[in-house]
């Protein structure tokens, strides 16, 4: 029978029930108080006699779970082929061994933490030689199901190797147990070698209490007495040293990250123009609708309503922007792999805009055509468009009747208008807020409360997605928030882009592209994964952003936090679709209550909007 389990017990212990912020069951089967007293039964193998095995596997019956024996036919893909569970069986070790089973999906902070401290946690142990660690990759960086190929970086992200290392992929993540599903990634299960039975699980530990854990399981493995158990130490009496790691890595970081597929993005006249063209109603043909309209920079470049209202009413929330330029994808379902691709889109959205390509040239070579030549005439000269129709897009009949050499004109024109607009929002710069100053070492810059809610966010799992400079992940996520489709119907998301986004006309590999060598890989899921899925926002401007989601249902932070924790609507309500996703964590109502007040500090003000 198992003897422990731990599932963030030891972390709600030492913070103590008033911050009790765990999944639906955190402390069941947590160790006795008196941890140091007493010698627990050894789990002896009857598999060995004489040094030599007596079975070639443990007979069943077989199960993952807590006490259970791991299935005999158990096994995954790695770099060198399969990855046979069976293989690991050493019946007469000794001293006992354990294989420890980690989980966890390259889009996940703390998965990524603890890759990166493997020394720490591994070859750092006084019984690193008593450790066969099996690394297990749910996931890739967008939230695809990991491939083979996914193991050789996420490998690389390893600052030290465990002296018995395999590293093997499970996309749909098979490996779990009862107790750890629905924890926060990653996922510890540990294994007696001797027996090869799951003798606990383990999510998200501190350092110092996953090596205290390992020392009990062996323990108890070989029938001596059991060590003490060791309280995680605490960075300004809230935080594990994990946890204090993942909160100085969101320090807001000023500059994006440079963008090849935009020779413009940093010129500073194409950031002028792009800022007066950001704020022109006269490019869409109603006259009434600009980037701006949608983007209020005293709401962070968002607009408040459920909505985005451009000539009609379009079905998703408007994201804030104020960050962009440092997002791996644009758009809720991802649909744009650069800022620019996505400055372009809504000038040819019938509900947007409202307008087309040709119109907006027009428009610039009757009004601008003297800040057009003064950023893009060396290379691209303003041609003449006095003999071309006012309007006109791919699919209309005057424009597809155009000699090609008119269409790629057009088509220049409007791309650079696109350049010249992300060219603006990548200057973009947003102040540093309560957060920032508590990194930079102000610990007076949050109340008690805010820092209850933080320590409620690590606990919970919010991290898991919501980590770094502006706290997302830029991955796709199916948790089953309610449509904002005008006619009700359930929003596809991701996966309704993916099929056709390898050809998309402005893609980073397009002919349009500064750089195509610079595009982001794009992986297409064997099967439908993506259904439902919506981009991970950031959560810096959370505060003035709602309503929250991608249809905008959601009216408060105490609302979204509740929607999150209940994992999405129920899987009958037909205002959403898609199965959610199973690495999202449960977390109970004392979380709900305290999240808030953490969110609450993350403003982006505008420092030049």
């Amino acid at each position: 029978m198992p003897r422990r389990v731990v599932a963030l017990s030891f972390a709600l212990v030492a913070l103590g029930a008033a911050m009790a912020c765990g999944g639906d069951d955190p402390v069941e089967g947590a160790p006795p108080p008196e941890v140091d007293g007493g010698t627990p039964e050894a789990s002896a193998s009857s598999f060995c006699v004489d040094g030599k095995k007596t079975v070639d596997y443990p007979p069943g019956p077989y199960n993952i779970e807590l006490g259970g024996i791991l299935p005999k036919d158990l096994k995954f893909e790695g770099p060198d082929g399969p990855v046979e569970v069976a293989s690991f069986f050493d019946p007469c070790a000794t001293p006992g061994k354990l294989l420890v089973i980690r989980s966890s999906a390259a889009f996940c902070g703390p998965c990524i933490w603890h890759q990166e401290h493997n020394k720490r946690l591994f070859t750092d142990a006084p019984f690193a030689d008593r450790l066969v660690v099996l690394d297990l990759l749910i996931s890739d960086r967008d939230n695809m199901p990991a491939r083979v190929s996914d193991l050789a970086a996420w490998r690389a992200r390893m600052d030290a190797t465990p002296s018995s290392y395999r590293i093997a992929i499970d996309p749909k993540f098979v490996f779990k147990t009862a107790q750890s599903a629905r924890k926060p990634l990653p996922i510890y299960t540990f294994v007696n070698l001797r027996t090869m039975e799951i003798v606990s699980a383990d999510s998200d530990p501190d350092p110092e209490v996953f090596k205290s854990s390992m020392a009990v399981d062996l323990a108890d493995i070989d029938g001596q007495k059991r060590p003490p158990l060791v309280a995680p130490k605490r960075h300004d009496e809230f935080f594990t040293d994990e946890q204090w790691d993942l909160i100085r890595g969101m320090k807001l970081v000023a500059t994006p990250p440079p963008d090849p597929t935009n020779e413009y993005g940093d010129v500073p006249a194409a950031v002028a123009f792009g800022k007066t063209l950001f704020s022109d109603k006269l490019l869409s043909p109603s006259g009434t609708v600009s980037c701006a309209t949608c983007h209020v920079p005293s709401l962070e470049f968002s607009d408040g309503a459920k909505q985005s209202e451009g000539v009609a009413r379009v079905d998703r929330n408007t994201p804030a922007i104020a960050l962009s330029a440092h997002s791996r994808w644009q758009f809720w379902d991802g649909r744009a792999d650069t800022l620019w691709m996505q400055a372009l889109g809504p000038f040819e959205e019938p509900k947007e805009f409202g307008g087309s390509r040709l119109f907006v040239a027009q428009q610039i070579a009757a009004r601008h055509a003297t800040e057009y030549n003064a950023v893009f005439g060396a290379k691209y000269p303003l041609p003449s468009l006095a003999a071309l129709p006012a309007s006109g897009k791919p699919g209309d009949p005057a424009y597809d009747a155009l000699p090609a050499a008119d269409k790629e004109n057009v088509t220049r024109i409007f791309v650079n208008v696109g350049k010249a607009i992300a060219a603006f929002e990548r200057s973009l710069r947003v102040k540093p807020n309560a957060l920032d100053r508590y990194i930079d070492g102000d610990l007076d810059a949050l109340t008690t409360e805010q820092k209850t809610g933080l320590s409620a966010f690590f606990v919970a799992g919010c991290a898991q997605c919501h980590w770094g400079p502006r706290l997302t992940n830029d991955a796709f996520h199916a948790i089953r928030f309610p449509t904002g489709r005008q006619d009700g119907q359930p929003d596809v998301g991701r996966d309704a882009v993916l099929p056709n986004l390898a050809k998309g006309e402005f893609v980073a590999t397009s002919m349009w592209s500064d750089d195509p060598s610079a595009a982001k890989p794009l992986v297409l899921p064997e099967t439908s994964t993506m259904i439902g899925a919506f981009k991970t926002p950031t959560l810096r401007g959370i505060p003035k952003s709602g309503p929250y989601g991608h249809g905008g249902s959601i009216p408060t932070l105490l609302d979204l936090t509740r929607i999150y924790s209940e994992r999405g609507v129920p899987h009958d309500d037909a205002t959403a679709i898609g199965t959610t996703e199973q690495w999202l964590p449960l977390f109970d109502k004392n979380a709900q209550a305290q999240l808030p007040a953490f969110l609450d500090i993350l403003t982006a003000e505008i420092e030049n909007p």
